[in-house]
């Protein structure tokens, strides 16, 4: 919400801000190849206890940054993504662990409760960005500093929680790096190559350029960004409990494809809007459908491995989502220099719809165990 008009307001212009976004994704890339090579090894808790110090130390650095550089370097940390959703390293090993410990025949549920809690705490986490707008006496950039320092905070929360989970959440210690047979080698070679164009895709759209792109298109909407995002984490989190449904009674794979598509047409519908109203209608529209191939996939990725493999499953998706990601704000730093930002939903959307019909082609004969 508040990461790229922070960046804005130190000095970035907005090609060099939707660009930058990128750096941080490439980082949380890093942190996702370590996980996928040591993460069983070293201990998913404490995994769990060092991404949430990175949080703390990030989150520091970002609220005292006195100027744009300075604040590249929490960006380097990997631990704040600018998406506003599950990209950062927790996300490989909080998967593993919530496969792990799920019911058997229950794991989409037990997903669909997991993405459920994250979104209503990212939704509260939007409307909690609105505090800068109310504070008095602060120039912009320093009414920002404070949501900084929370997100510090809540890094050493992160860390002392996960250092409570108990010792069911571990899988057997390996003397060595994990590695996936030959077929899961295949599958995950496959559906990592396919994640990647969706993640390219969500790069021209993470949140935190629609967030700007809201917030320089339609100036009135800069009073109520908390409450859009709020009321879209909302939707995208109740979304969950019916993707969870629909997976067991349609399929997972055919669940994270026919809902994907139609979210993806309203996301391009968001620039051909001629009010804020119609456009910000069209983006709750696409909120309340696009997170519903999220518990869907991270149930299907756990039912086609072994549980042994599936930390690094899901560091190897996660490292390629992570990769392509970083490219789209990249790659549209430079577009949207050359074609203004609204282009930026076109291409997004376009290629999603690409990749929504590629992955139904490629494994729609592949049927996961244990969903």
């Amino acid at each position: 919400m508040l990461l790229a008009i922070y960046l804005s307001l130190l000095g970035g212009d907005p090609a060099i801000v939707v660009a930058s976004l990128g750096i941080s994704l490439l980082s949380g890339a890093v942190l996702n190849v370590l996980v996928g090579y040591y993460g069983d090894r070293f201990g998913r808790r404490r995994a769990m206890v060092a991404f949430g110090l990175l949080m703390t130390v990030a989150g520091t650095v970002l609220a005292i940054a006195p100027s744009l550089p300075v604040a590249m370097i929490a960006l380097l940390l990997g631990a704040t993504s600018p998406t506003g959703t599950e990209v950062s390293p927790f996300l490989s090993v909080e998967q593993s662990i919530v496969a792990e410990v799920a019911r058997a025949g229950h794991r989409t549920r037990a997903f669909s409760v997991y993405n459920l809690l994250g979104s209503l705490g990212g939704a509260a986490g939007a409307l909690a960005s609105g505090i800068p707008a109310v504070l008095g006496g602060l120039s912009p950039v320093d009414a920002i500093r404070p949501m900084f320092a929370l997100y510090s905070v809540l890094g050493l929360v992160a860390a002392g929680l996960a250092r409570s989970l108990p010792a069911t959440v571990e899988i057997e210690r390996k003397t060595e790096p994990a590695s996936l047979s030959p077929t899961s080698r295949s599958r995950v070679a496959r559906i990592a190559g396919l994640f990647a164009v969706d993640s390219f895709a969500g790069g021209f759209v993470i949140q935190s350029f629609v967030s700007f792109w809201f917030y320089t298109t339609y100036p009135e909407s800069r009073a109520v960004l908390g409450l859009i995002f709020f009321a879209a984490g909302v939707l995208s989190a109740f979304s969950f409990l019916v993707a969870a449904r629909l997976g067991e009674r349609f399929g997972l794979l055919e669940t994270m494809v026919f809902t994907h598509i139609p979210s993806n047409v309203l996301l391009m519908a968001v620039p051909l809007a001629p009010t804020f109203s119609l456009a910000l209608a069209a983006y709750l529209g696409r909120m309340a459908l696009s997170q519903m191939d999220v518990p869907t996939r991270q149930a299907y990725l756990a039912g086609i491995v072994s549980r042994e493999e599936r930390t690094a499953a899901n560091a190897t998706t996660n490292t390629a989502r992570n990769i392509s990601q970083a490219a789209g704000p990249f790659s549209a730093g430079s577009i949207v220099s050359a074609l203004g930002l609204s282009v930026s939903f076109f291409i997004g959307g376009g290629l999603k719809i690409m990749y929504d019909l590629a992955i139904f082609a490629t494994f729609r004969t592949v049927k996961p165990e244990g969903v």
